[in-house]
Parts: C-alpha cells; structure tokens; sequence
C-alpha cells in the first residue's frame, strides 16, 4: 500500500469516523508520537481516548490532502479539515502537516502539526485573533 494511502485510511476511518479500532491497525503499542497533542498520546496511553477527546469538539470532519511527498519510509502531507462548531453548525477550516515513517505497513512514527489555535479560536474557546494578540507580547485573559 502507498504510504499516502495508509495516511488517507488513517485520516478516514480513526478521524473522520471515529472508527478507534483502526488505531491498533496502523499504529503500534511503540509508536512514537509527537506534536501538540503528544502529551496527551504517550507511548502508554489509549491514543483512542485522544482522538475522541479531540472529535467531541467538534462536527462532523471531512479530510483532504493538498500535499503529499514519500519517500521508501517515510510520508509527509499537508491537510486541510473541514468541521464546525457542533454547538451553533457554524463551518470552519484548519490545516495541518503530518509526517509519518511507516515499518511493516504500520506507523512507527506520527509527527503532527496542527493549527490548534485556529480550531479552538473558531470554537469560542480563545477570543478572536487571539495570535495577533498574543504576538504583540499581550497576556490573553
């Protein structure tokens, strides 16, 4: 399988559908996990329990690639999610990046880059253009 391909399956059935079991599908008990969320999904944790903290935040999620590049190993894309705020259905978009080195079909390794920030503006949880306010040195309050 292309590894862009495992990536789109990943995306698809664990994100999009919430299908949880696909998670020991793709990833292993040692999978290496790092990003914004990698606090959250340390080696020994249910990376389950991770994505469906993050899916009740928001709607329903549809995923579409802009980017991608592999290599014999490794797989890198760049995303773009399409969701809402499941309390008003108001639409938003967030993009994203993720690199993956794949082993044995499975994903050794998950970096993910997310525009968190974005998403937790847009679902009322940080004022509006909070990155601006934050960049001029201002504490958000």
């Amino acid at each position: 399988m292309p590894l862009t391909s495992l990536l789109h399956f990943w995306f698809q059935e664990v994100w999009c559908k919430g299908n949880l079991d696909a998670v020991d599908e793709v990833m292993t008990a040692k999978t290496v996990i790092s990003g914004a969320v990698s606090a959250l999904a340390e080696p020994e944790c249910d990376y389950g329990e991770v994505v469906a903290a993050l899916r009740n935040l928001v709607g329903p999620m549809k995923v579409a690639f802009t980017h991608a590049m592999e290599t014999r190993d490794w797989v890198s894309i760049r995303l773009l999610v399409d969701t809402s705020d499941p309390k008003d259905g108001t639409a938003f978009q967030i993009t994203g990046q993720v690199m993956a080195r794949v082993v044995d079909g499975k994903i050794a390794e998950l970096h993910s880059n997310m525009d968190y920030f974005r998403m937790f503006e847009q679902l009322g949880q940080l004022p509006p253009e909070a990155m601006a306010v934050c960049m001029t040195g201002e504490r958000l309050r």
